[in-house]
């Protein structure tokens, strides 16, 4: 974890844990009808103010801003923070009600069964259970996430009006939060805070951030499931950094106009933009078969901070399947600069079977004229996968791996079996898409 993305991540969780020492400026003191148990009940707002505030924070995470992706070192690491305050706050929240119900255990279980349903009689209490129900609900999706993605992340969009919805359980509820101004100040900042988020991300998103308009010009099925697409700029092209992303959609009657995301196999300087697309799920299984010259499409970008550039010599480049894109930006770009001082680089392109290695020509021309550079083809079905053992001296350099997760979490055990230190070891995680 970058120093930046670590101090980051501590404010976030000083910011939560603030409202603890907030809360206390008013404890002992409760407007509960019911002061049995008053530990159940002071231990139920307070989990309740925790979860808030992860709530309101991981509203924030999700917006997608750069600059907030810049301090985090990367999207992917935005997003696991992202997801890491939502999975918090969905522990705390279902905390709050449960703590408040059990007063009544053993006493009267039916009537603590009765209160974690919206059927009180107060409506700032119903308010609270409604949005309670829908987080569990939408939690449901997102743990088993049986639906097509395009159709979660509609659902998803929800999760603002249930923060909503929890603004008003705790405004409303007399005197529990008004009666202290330092804690009400907090919770309003929070509350501010989480309510502009979710308007920016689901209401003015597509029109503040920018995106650039491309045309399909060629798509070249490389394989049974691998293509390579190539795009023009209709206008401005997209400013990146060899080994970036882009979200892309493109407008056509027989294809979603749900955003992907994919990495630009091509260089900046060059007049079209190239991607990589492997027949993975539903939307790139339609992808692969419908997709034509001529569509248009919006990217918007670009994200990712995985680059090669900022880091010292020897290096090892290590991809997997299409984790071969960011390598391919890599090795184009190299083919067109002089050769870095210090410059050593051995890449191992892991695929299951040769036919499925689509740009050995790129790398093997790069290897005879680029002195530094050593290409080796990895065949599953010949040499078996690939084993950290199996690179001399990976132990004294950097490491860059893109792949599938099943590779990356294997080789990342061998490599901390070798006491290879973290801040040697650079990849991006795509898997919160």
């Amino acid at each position: 974890m970058n120093k930046n993305r670590t101090l980051a991540v501590g404010v976030l969780w000083g910011i939560v844990v603030l409202g603890i020492p907030l809360w206390f400026l008013s404890y002992p003191e409760t407007t509960f009808r019911n002061p049995a148990k008053p530990l159940l009940l002071y231990a139920g707002q307070l989990v309740g103010i925790l979860g808030f505030s992860l709530y309101a924070l991981s509203l924030m995470l999700s917006t997608r801003m750069q600059w907030i992706e810049d301090i985090f070192g990367g999207l992917d690491k935005l997003y696991h923070t992202h997801h890491t305050f939502g999975k918090a706050a969905f522990g705390f929240l279902v905390a709050h009600p449960l703590m408040l119900s059990l007063r009544w255990v053993p006493e009267d279980i039916e009537k603590a069964l009765w209160y974690m349903l919206p059927f009180h009689h107060r409506t700032e209490i119903n308010l609270g259970s409604w949005a309670f129900w829908g987080l569990v609900l939408l939690m449901l999706f997102t743990l088993v996430n049986k639906i097509p993605y395009d159709k979660w992340k509609i659902t998803h969009k929800f999760m603002g009006i249930f923060f909503i919805l929890g603004i008003l359980h705790i405004f409303f509820l007399d005197g529990l939060v008004m009666q202290n101004l330092p804690l009400t100040i907090y919770l309003a900042f929070l509350s501010v805070l989480g309510v502009l988020s979710y308007l920016y991300k689901s209401l003015f998103f597509n029109w503040v951030n920018r995106k650039y308009t491309y045309i399909v010009i060629e798509v070249d099925r490389l394989n049974s499931q691998i293509m390579q697409v190539s795009l023009e700029p209709s206008g401005t092209q997209v400013p990146f950094v060899p080994g970036q992303f882009c979200f892309f959609s493109f407008r056509d009657v027989s294809l979603s106009r749900e955003a992907h995301p994919y990495t630009i196999c091509s260089t900046p300087n060059q007049d079209t933009i190239t991607i990589t697309v492997k027949a993975l799920g539903d939307y790139t299984y339609q992808l692969y078969r419908e997709l034509r010259s001529g569509v248009p499409a919006l990217l918007e970008g670009p994200y990712g901070r995985f680059d090669y550039s900022e880091h010292s010599y020897p290096q090892i480049w290590i991809a997997g399947g299409v984790g071969i894109a960011p390598f391919i930006s890599w090795a184009e770009a190299l083919d067109s600069l002089e050769v870095p001082t210090g410059f050593r680089v051995d890449l191992y392109y892991c695929v299951n079977v040769q036919a499925d290695a689509v740009h050995n020509d790129l790398f093997n021309r790069l290897e005879q004229h680029l002195p530094g550079f050593s290409f080796h083809l990895s065949c599953a079905d010949i040499q078996g996968f690939l084993k950290a053992r199996d690179i001399p001296g990976v132990q004294h350099k950097n490491i860059f791996i893109c792949g599938p997760k099943e590779m990356r979490q294997a080789l990342l055990k061998e490599f901390r079996e070798l006491q290879i230190p973290n801040k040697n070891i650079f990849f991006e995680d795509f898997d919160f898409f």
